[in-house]
């Protein structure tokens, strides 16, 4: 399963995490939906070393292989690599096996040949002794070689070597209420009987993390009790600040995570319309609460929009590259080029102009990304407010004394600032941006 998948990531440009958490995987055991799962994730964050492991040994250039061939071997060098409890003759012979039933029994012997060598060779000792330093960093840390460029002229090489390396481990899973019938001593009870532990969240006193156990197995999970959702991403829907009663637009809905809170606290007496541009993922909206104040809308946000300046908050979570989000969707780093970023950038500035407009005076606009790109962040809202008078950023240090009661005490040094910007090798959340715009009164 985790060979089929991993093919069709390659191929058809399909999204790991949604195959994951497709029928693909629902008669899998517990046990094999985690060893799945580890072979998917890991093979794509660990890629680029993978490859060139595999490369030091096969004979032939590695592009000209069959996809077939090329993911076989990412699925069997990461469990020979990186996985201590699967035997390396079990790893070995399985993987020959796939290639067969592949329809590639002409590859099957030097699929064979190039995992029995490489299985335990030394990394460093595969360095030629002319490689540039910066593209042995590239492999050791499996990113392509012009994204950490980029980092290393932002950040510095330390610290944008570490947060290579904090996109290859692991992301903590995040989660919060939904509205419910039971009570939260009930729910909790009911995860701990499932071998679900937790611990409080980091920043947010609504955030929970799972410390052992998989919650997605769990009946309060498949009774929609409680909805997986990064801790930083939760925190992006505080800063929209809506009230009982309000009118808000969520224009890049999908998949509904933030639109659930904001329907939350809207109430039966707000509003809440819903936008995306693909109508079948408002269609799979599964984290909408049961109440009646939410419709969703398929449109295209660039375009101006249906609706006059009747909002009183709206929130952009625009589409983005989402280097913020690299432990999650680590098949990104192999999908984004160098001309995407700036691409995305005008995009994401199209559809803030476009949702400007549906704002009343006197209204709040929160601007926000899944990126750790300066462009799709502050630059776009730099590039806003020059054309945009009438607009101005509400520095997050200003809005900390209403944030404080929903947060603890270690949230602190997020709010001293003018964005909000959570880190992967600091926060251990997602990389999120984002930026409180406000409409003052005429």
């Amino acid at each position: 399963m985790a060979f089929e998948i991993l093919l069709r990531v390659e191929v058809q440009s399909s999204y790991a995490a949604e195959l994951l958490h497709s029928p693909l995987t629902d008669n899998l055991s517990e046990r094999d939906a985690a060893l799945c799962t580890e072979i998917v994730l890991g093979a794509l964050r660990w890629q680029k070393q993978l490859d060139f492991v595999a490369q030091c040994f096969a004979q032939g250039k590695w592009e000209r292989f069959d996809p077939e061939v090329r993911v076989a071997l990412r699925v069997g060098l990461y469990q020979l690599r990186f996985l201590t409890r699967v035997p390396a003759r079990a790893a070995v012979h399985e993987t020959v096996e796939i290639v067969k039933q592949a329809g590639k029994a002409s590859a099957a012997g030097m699929v064979n040949a190039v995992l029995r060598k490489c299985g335990e060779a030394g990394l460093s000792s595969l360095r030629p002794a002319e490689m540039p330093d910066e593209e042995w960093w590239s492999i050791e840390t499996s990113h392509p070689a012009w994204l950490l460029e980029r980092w290393i002229k932002r950040y510095g090489r330390e610290e944008a070597v570490a947060l290579a390396r904090a996109n290859n481990q692991p992301p903590i899973t995040f989660f919060r209420l939904n509205p419910a019938s039971r009570s939260w001593a009930e729910i909790e009870e009911g995860l701990r009987k499932e071998g679900v532990e937790i611990r409080p969240g980091k920043f947010l006193k609504s955030c929970f993390a799972v410390e052992r156990g998989n919650i997605t197995r769990t009946d309060v999970f498949r009774r929609a009790e409680v909805v997986i959702q990064d801790e930083a991403s939760q925190m992006v829907a505080h800063l929209v600040d809506v009230r009982e009663g309000d009118r808000v637009l969520d224009l890049c809905a999908a998949p509904g995570n933030k639109t659930g809170l904001l329907a939350k606290w809207a109430g039966r007496t707000g509003l809440v319309v819903a936008c995306d541009i693909h109508l079948h993922r408002l269609r799979q909206f599964v984290t909408t609460p049961s109440v009646g104040n939410i419709h969703r809308v398929a449109l295209d946000g660039e375009r101006l929009l249906p609706f006059g300046a009747v909002f009183d908050r709206i929130l952009v979570d625009t589409p983005c590259s989402g280097t913020g989000t690299l432990r999650r969707n680590p098949e990104l780093k192999w999908k984004l080029a160098p001309a995407d970023i700036p691409a995305m950038a005008e995009k994401q500035l199209r559809l803030l102009e476009s949702a400007s407009q549906a704002l009343v005076p006197g209204g709040r606009l929160v601007y926000s990304t899944c990126s750790l790109e300066r462009e799709e962040n502050q630059g776009v809202v730099e590039r806003f407010l020059q054309s945009h008078p009438d607009f101005r950023l509400l520095p997050l240090r200003d809005d900390a004394a209403r944030l404080r009661p929903f947060l603890h005490p270690a949230a602190d040094r997020t709010l001293d600032f003018e964005f909000l910007e959570t880190s992967p090798t600091r926060d251990a959340t997602d990389g999120f941006f984002a930026a409180i715009l406000v409409k003052p009164t005429q």
